[in-house]
């Protein structure tokens, strides 16, 4: 009989969740290949499968893996080597998958950035991109067109003073075929009259003109596209031609692990100089094993949302690369809009999905899905934050009530290693848990006090839970470092080296983990986007008319999750101006036209008040503003948009809750 460890009480020692995991659960070889070379390994036998859906095209794993041997040939003969970095500013198309598995094809790096514009300048827009490219010294771009226009002409020349001489197009409309066109159109009809409907519209004739308008969009980008390229003083090429010139090139295949592949930025990316994560292909490769042996993959063959964005490491990783290395359907979605979630499922039927508690929550409210029949759901996973037992019982129940025997599953995790790292598998998956970590993965509870070097905390006898912040140690963790300069800090603890998350989380005693809160006043947006709520004060109180500017998080019914609230003090409270002038002023002039800031950073309500309140020890009281209710007296900015664009800002009185069609 084997003889029982005796107990530390050190979580990261004991690893009590281990209890979950069979053997063949935790014994997990990575493998020094490539993620391309894995992914092909992995779908030997099913080379015929589905592995992408793009408006009615399928794309088989054989067909795949030819385009990114395509597209690697292309790629050699523009010039591109070993540890070049391309900036991708491309969407949830075909397109971006193949590009980024080409670069990895030649131990290059694709550094995938939000290709929506943050602001209606494009010299904002066009300075943000300078930053980056500076910092993360890109020397080559794929863009979409649409963002080759917006974001890339205005600094041709700039780009040409740091060494990039070529950029390379994708249209927006390459991988669709007339079908696939027509169905888009179709949609667009759709969204339209959707959005009519939650307004309390019924107007047809708005519908079909927003197809007119989109059509007439299409043509009018081409024709810019057309004299654009022809004035550039770059080499454009468009990733179609250069394809078809290049396919009888030859190139040599870069196959290490410990190669960086992929450059992506935090889901709470803000300022002008987003936190880089650098992965590699070893740290895809252990995510997608340790998922694939922890039941976070759905089975092979069955259909999988990709609506998580390539710039987001759980887009690329937890939600691409794991799903097809276990041989899953993705379906790639162009745009998205949160309002339009319901439409989706309806359209696709997906039988996995992974999305943010907000998202889930809005499910039992989508009228267009009160008579579907959700059977062929049969795996959702919440990720990207906490989900209440309330809420879980609420969307179980409906699920159920609506033909489907999935429950909601949930999941933890960072950008810094790949975006997932626990999962609430099996008897792990309690109501406001994270779940356990996977199995390779070591989640571990030290002083959040101490900055500079980790203190583990133990269970003490009798102790069922403890508290504190959470640290991780894992293959999938990044290394940290962006070159030599190190972006993330590790540190030591017993032989193992970890990250910080900031995130403080309770452990019980069986290995569970509970999320409380963010060390630094972060929250989650309902999108899955972090709000950091002292970059955003301290760019508002530059504004002429603000003397302190604090946010807080209230919960926004509209979109069921989590919105910033700035609570202001003026400069003069006499000043005669009145609320919505100043709030128009600090959204327009101040955050959006200064280059370090974004879209998503913008409050959703304004409060404009004499005073903070104050604790004893005369500092802002955020847990009295956090309590603090909704009067009416708010100021509200509604932000249109999606994962692609952002549209019209309305800044207004007396906000009405919209119903979810």
């Amino acid at each position: 009989m084997k003889e029982k460890k005796e107990l530390t009480g050190y979580p990261h020692i004991d690893k009590p969740w281990m209890q979950y995991y069979t053997k063949d659960q935790s014994e997990i070889i990575i493998p020094d290949i490539n993620i391309v070379t894995f992914l092909k390994e992995q779908n030997k036998k099913n080379l015929e499968g589905i592995a992408e859906t793009y408006y009615g095209k399928n794309i088989s794993f054989s067909e795949l893996f030819y385009n990114v041997d395509l597209t690697s040939r292309a790629l050699k003969e523009l010039g591109i080597k070993k540890h070049d970095v391309i900036v991708n500013l491309l969407p949830n198309i075909p397109e971006a998958g193949q590009i980024w598995m080409a670069t990895i094809e030649l131990g290059a790096v694709s550094n995938f950035i939000d290709p929506r514009p943050d602001s209606f300048d494009p010299k904002v827009n066009a300075k943000k991109i300078l930053e980056i490219l500076k910092y993360e010294k890109a020397k080559y771009i794929v863009a979409l067109d649409v963002c080759y226009l917006s974001m890339l002409k205005p600094i041709e020349n700039e780009l040409k003073e740091m060494g990039i001489d070529s950029i390379v197009i994708v249209g927006s409309d390459d991988s669709m075929t007339l079908k696939g066109k027509i169905e888009y159109l179709d949609d667009v009809y759709r969204y339209n009259k959707l959005s009519n409907s939650r307004k309390g519209k019924s107007d047809k004739i708005s519908s079909y003109k927003a197809i007119k308008e989109r059509i007439e969009f299409v043509k009018n980008t081409k024709e810019d596209l057309k004299n654009s390229i022809n004035s550039s003083p770059l080499k454009i090429y468009k990733l179609r031609n250069l394809i078809s010139e290049c396919r009888n090139s030859s190139y040599e295949r870069i196959n290490e692990g410990d190669l960086v592949n992929y450059i992506g930025h935090t889901s709470g990316t803000s300022g002008s100089m987003p936190k880089p994560i650098a992965l590699t292909n070893k740290n895809g490769i252990a995510l997608s094993l340790q998922c694939e042996k922890g039941g976070f993959t759905p089975k092979p063959g069955e259909t999988a949302f990709h609506l998580l964005p390539f710039f987001a490491p759980a887009g690329a990783f937890s939600n691409y690369i794991v799903n097809l290395s276990n041989g899953v359907e993705l379906i790639d979605i162009y745009e998205f809009n949160i309002r339009d979630f319901g439409y989706l499922i309806k359209k696709h039927k997906p039988n996995s999905i992974l999305a943010t508690p907000a998202w889930l929550s809005l499910l039992p409210e989508y009228k267009l899905l009160d008579n579907e029949n959700l059977d062929y759901i049969t795996k959702i996973i919440s990720c990207g934050d906490s989900i209440s037992e309330d809420d879980k019982k609420k969307i179980d129940n409906w699920l159920k009530a609506h033909g489907s025997n999935a429950t909601i599953d949930v999941a933890h995790g960072m950008s810094e290693y790949g975006g997932c790292g626990s999962y609430g598998q099996n008897a792990a998956n309690r109501p406001n848990t994270i779940g356990i970590p996977l199995a390779n993965t070591i989640y571990s509870i030290v002083d959040p006090n101490v900055d500079d070097k980790m203190v583990p905390i133990k269970f003490k006898d009798g102790e069922d839970r403890i508290e504190g912040e959470l640290v991780v140690s894992s293959p999938n963790v990044t290394n940290g470092k962006l070159g030599d300069k190190v972006v993330i800090p590790h540190y030591e603890m017993d032989g193992e080296s970890y990250i910080r998350t900031r995130d403080l989380v309770e452990m019980d005693k069986n290995g569970e983990f509970y999320y409380k809160s963010r060390k630094d006043r972060s929250f989650v947006r309902f999108d899955g986007y972090k709000v950091k709520p002292f970059e955003i004060e301290k760019v508002i109180e530059t504004n002429k008319y603000v003397k302190y500017a604090r946010l807080v998080e209230y919960y926004e019914p509209k979109n069921s999750g989590l919105m910033p609230i700035c609570h202001l003090v003026l400069k003069d409270e006499n000043i005669d101006v009145d609320s919505v002038t100043i709030i128009n002023d600090i959204v327009n002039n101040t955050i959006l036209n200064n280059p370090e800031m974004s879209s998503r950073q913008i409050p959703s309500k304004f409060r404009i008040r004499e005073s903070l309140p104050m604790t004893k020890n005369n500092k802002v009281d955020f847990k009295a503003l956090s309590n603090e209710d909704l009067d009416g007296s708010e100021i509200n900015v509604d932000v249109e948009e999606t994962l692609l664009d952002v549209g019209n800002i309305k800044v207004y009185k007396d906000c009405k809750t919209l119903k979810l069609k």
